[in-house]
């Protein structure tokens, strides 16, 4: 009922959970707690891998433990209802997130690529494409006031 009154209100849900062994360690109670998160309008945002914090060592699984869940999320739910999988890093350093490399090699005109079934597909890669990489991807002010006007900007 609060989740329904503060997002009716305009107000952005998000969860973030830590990973818990014991706990939410299996992707099938994480889906099912991402799931219901969407029902109530609750976005899972952040998935924490457990810090290694004096007293806790029993809760704390494996870095690859929580990948393994996020990718087997991927395949079986929405992507709305996958959460980041995030390190808090030491020293105040910030989240760094841990995402599956799903690009497996790279030729000159293709990519490899392997879905979250574990199959492998080609896909092609234009020429195009990597001549626009070497580009900046924010233009200059004076070349932005091409790309956009004032009207664009209003609208």
């Amino acid at each position: 009922m609060a989740c329904d009154r503060l997002s009716k209100a305009g107000i952005p849900l998000g969860n973030q959970s830590v990973l818990l062994a014991g706990v939410n360690d299996y992707y099938v109670i994480q889906r099912k707690l991402c799931q219901t998160l969407l029902r109530i309008k609750v976005k899972p945002y952040y998935l924490f891998h457990c810090k290694n914090v004096r007293g806790i060592s029993h809760f704390r699984t494996s870095v690859e433990l929580g990948m393994e869940i996020v990718e087997r999320l991927r395949g079986h739910t929405s992507g709305l209802a996958v959460p980041n999988f995030v390190i808090n890093s030491p020293g105040g350093l910030g989240k760094v997130a841990l995402t599956p490399n799903y690009i497996m090699s790279r030729g000159e005109d293709f990519i490899i690529l392997r879905t979250w079934e574990m199959k492998t597909t080609r896909y092609e890669n234009p020429k195009k494409a990597r001549e626009e990489r070497s580009r900046p991807c924010i233009p200059s002010d004076e070349k932005f006031e091409e790309y956009v006007t004032e009207d664009d900007l209003t609208t």
